[in-house]
């Protein structure tokens, strides 16, 4: 590793990308730590230096007038003989990529948070006619105190370009904008389409266009992916056509601005929160309020991310509450989230002050869940936290006279099954039955006639969600919209 690179002295290697190293290093004359981003010159012919080097030069002088809290700031730019650098803002923190944990959607207060310090650093950087042209999460700097950085502003333009290393095209095209792979001018909204895909990916877990490089172009250029509520039904449909117009096909039916995309996100979230019924159903509130929970629990995402509603609450917001609430809250935040989606940590918090023990948080949390048999299985795993508490010498607070363990009475979820109709003799809390692989495959076929492709990504969900067939059958069956087709579909299933 070199030790020096123009007046800075180099501490560490950062990173390594296609075509340089980043660093860590000291800048002596103002005693400060700084990013050092550079380029090899001898991966490049000269001719292609010369373009390069030019380019490189103009986009960091390009960047270095740029000053928001939500981007990373250039500080200077130099030469070498070997070398071409930028020096930029050190921040303190992880890429966002390294936050999401795979196939689980990111709490709701966080996704609000981080998108809206996304699309406020993109609207000032687009009013001041710089494009990023590389927007994705490895390029999104989460700091200690939860907030967005965005990167490469300065580069990513050179990055993204048609140039060439050993016939591959630099570039991420998961994250690309049909213009960008067209060869088409590129304006603000390309990075509208890319932050979108950001969104898309946030809100369910998975990106929307996937395979190999050929495959998301083709995908990226003709295909509609499913809206985020086809991914995951209990995430609700506000959302679906603020994500539709953010990732729309022809830059002039997306949003006209990421300011305009970030106020439409807002209305969206404030819709979701009223139909949850929240008291407060501001999301500008919603996101800020939680920055200091979701800043305590960045550490412990870095070392390993937990899954939704876990370690950043037992870090956090639970600390000054009683022993039971301490230890129960993240487990019964994560089951609520899968009966309502990326509410649950929002409405939790309203509610949990009020209860004296976890009988009576799970009487206030029952009617927020929309259907019978998503009530029963959320009282079904409610009582095994109960007996984990109950087994460690934690215990469950005050408890009620309708105990979570099955002697509840069946008028507090109702004696109705899966499709709606009374079922007499059946005992609101049942006895599970598993399936097996063959009959999870079975009806994954029979929902792809009535869903689609999708069918195969919501099967395989669900079965991480739940070993209860009946359960099983009504997740699949949460994502047919017409009523006859979902109770034909639960026949078939042989669940009705």
């Amino acid at each position: 590793m070199i030790e020096q690179l123009g007046k800075y002295r180099v501490d560490s290697i950062l990173g390594k990308g296609a075509m340089g190293v980043v660093y860590k290093a000291f800048d002596p004359g103002i005693e400060r730590v700084v990013a050092l981003k550079t380029i090899r010159k001898e991966m490049f012919s000269e001719s292609e230096q010369h373009d390069l080097i030019g380019r490189f030069k103009n986009e960091a002088q390009a960047a270095g007038r740029l000053n928001h809290p939500n981007i990373v700031m250039v500080y200077d730019y130099g030469e070498t003989s070997e070398s071409a650098y930028i020096a930029m803002e050190f921040v303190e923190g992880a890429a966002l990529d390294k936050l999401m944990v795979p196939e689980r959607p990111t709490a709701l207060p966080r996704v609000l948070a981080w998108m809206g310090d996304l699309l406020q650093g993109l609207q000032y950087a687009h009013s001041r006619g710089v494009v990023h042209r590389d927007v994705k999460p490895a390029n999104l700097l989460i700091t200690a105190a939860a907030q967005v950085k965005i990167s490469d502003f300065g580069i990513a333009r050179m990055e993204s370009s048609t140039l060439t290393q050993a016939g591959s095209m630099i570039g991420t095209p998961s994250y690309m904008s049909p213009e960008q792979f067209r060869g088409d001018p590129v304006d603000g909204r390309s990075d509208v389409f890319s932050a979108g895909i950001v969104l898309y990916q946030l809100l369910t877990g998975v990106r929307p266009f996937t395979g190999s490089a050929s495959a998301v172009m083709h995908q990226i250029l003709n295909d509609q992916p499913p809206p985020p509520s086809q991914v995951l039904a209990a995430l609700g449909r506000h959302f679906d056509p603020v994500v539709a117009r953010a990732i729309a096909k022809s830059p002039a039916a997306r949003f006209a601005s990421a300011g305009e995309f970030h106020e439409a996100l807002m209305a969206a979230a404030r819709a979701a929160a009223g139909q949850h019924g929240a008291d407060d159903p501001d999301a500008t509130t919603l996101a800020d309020s939680d920055r200091t929970i979701l800043a305590a629990g960045l550490p412990a995402l870095e070392r390993a991310a937990p899954a939704q509603g876990g370690a950043e609450a037992t870090g956090s917001g639970f600390a000054n509450m009683t022993a039971w609430k301490r230890e129960a809250l993240p487990e019964v935040e994560l089951l609520l989230a899968r009966q309502i989606g990326p509410m649950a940590r929002f409405l939790l918090k309203k509610v949990a002050d009020k209860a004296e023990g976890l009988d009576q948080l799970a009487d206030l949390l029952l009617p927020h869940i929309p259907s019978d048999l998503g009530r029963v299985q959320f009282q079904q795993a409610v009582a095994v936290v109960g007996k984990k508490l109950d087994a460690t010498g934690t215990g469950t607070g005050l408890r009620t006279n309708a105990t979570l363990s099955g002697s509840r009475s069946s008028g507090a979820l109702g004696t109705t099954s899966a499709t709606g109709t009374h079922a007499a003799g059946r005992s609101a809390i049942s006895v599970p039955v598993g399936f097996d692989q063959a009959y999870a495959d079975a009806l994954a076929t029979r929902l792809t006639l009535v869903i689609g492709p999708i069918a195969r990504v919501v099967a395989k969900r669900a079965m991480k969600q739940t070993n209860d067939r009946l359960a099983f059958v009504q997740l699949l069956a949460g994502h047919i919209d017409n009523p006859a087709e979902r109770a034909r579909f639960i026949a078939d299933a042989g669940a009705a």
